[in-house]
């Protein structure tokens, strides 16, 4: 089991809870770069790095025709994504979860319309391979699309608020290290041309989120630094997350406004 199985079986809840709320518009926005591929007739999509699900059940309801295979690697997130086809109502027999690294997709060549991943690539061993992968399942003329960070962050002072919070209680945060984001988009569609795809676009875009002061505290004591406040004493719990929550509701509500900045990406097999 790779570490990223083991992280994400074990942060499924969190995610799901905290931060998928904070990428969903931007995920689901990827649907609308594929509309005319996928609308098109009957069509078979497949969503790599499926995370809760919501990216295929969506895609589900928008295209009645269409059938759709979601893979992930982690098992704890796909069974959150079944959560969310079970509950989807009539698209859920059209939605099919498989669990599978995207590097090694179980699927033959040439089988898919379109591929889609959302905020995926930044995670996989390689990124070259996976695109190369994903590419090799589309049917020639097929469409891979994708969503994902660009290098570089806007500041956030409700960040900056819980650096100071950790600061006044001499608790120094471990670096997580860093993700393969993306310097440009022209290098996004560099890797696109170099995995064997034509009629490439690449674009930069912003990822927005408005936190209330609640929201940003449960999303960093709870998940991003969960594991930190977890190895804290409750009562240095409790201080914390109540000083957290002072400053934060201090905050002007532009303060709260998360923005990031972002590549939508696509391609089709020649």
């Amino acid at each position: 089991m790779t570490g990223q199985e083991v992280r994400y079986d074990r942060i499924a809840e969190g995610y799901a809870a905290h931060w998928a709320p904070v990428h969903r518009a931007s995920t689901l926005a990827l649907l609308d770069e594929v509309a005319t591929d996928a609308g098109a007739g009957r069509r078979r999509i497949l969503d790599v790095g499926a995370g809760t699900g919501a990216m295929a059940v969506d895609a589900a309801r928008r295209w009645p025709l269409a059938e759709i295979d979601a893979t992930d690697i982690s098992a704890g997130m796909l069974a959150v994504a079944a959560r969310t086809v079970a509950t989807a109502g009539e698209p859920r027999g059209r939605v099919r979860l498989t669990r599978a690294p995207a590097d090694r997709l179980p699927f033959p060549d040439g089988v898919f319309d379109v591929v889609l991943t959302a905020f995926v690539l930044q995670l996989v061993p390689s990124r070259p391979r996976a695109l190369r992968e994903m590419r090799r399942v589309l049917r020639v003329g097929g469409r891979l699309a994708y969503v994902g960070w660009l290098a570089g962050e806007l500041p956030f002072a409700a960040d900056a608020a819980w650096d100071e919070v950790l600061d006044a209680a001499g608790i120094e945060r471990e670096s997580s290290g860093g993700h393969d984001d993306l310097a440009s988009p022209e290098l996004a569609a560099r890797q696109l041309r170099a995995a064997g795809l034509s009629r490439v676009t690449a674009r930069e875009d912003r990822l927005v989120h408005q936190f209330t002061p609640e929201a940003y505290a449960a999303f960093i004591t709870r998940f991003d630094d969960g594991d930190l406040m977890l190895d804290l004493e409750p009562a240095q719990r409790d201080a914390i997350a109540t000083d957290l929550l002072e400053r934060l509701r201090r905050l002007a509500p532009d303060d709260l406004r998360l923005e990031l900045p972002i590549v939508y990406a696509s391609g089709v097999r020649r």
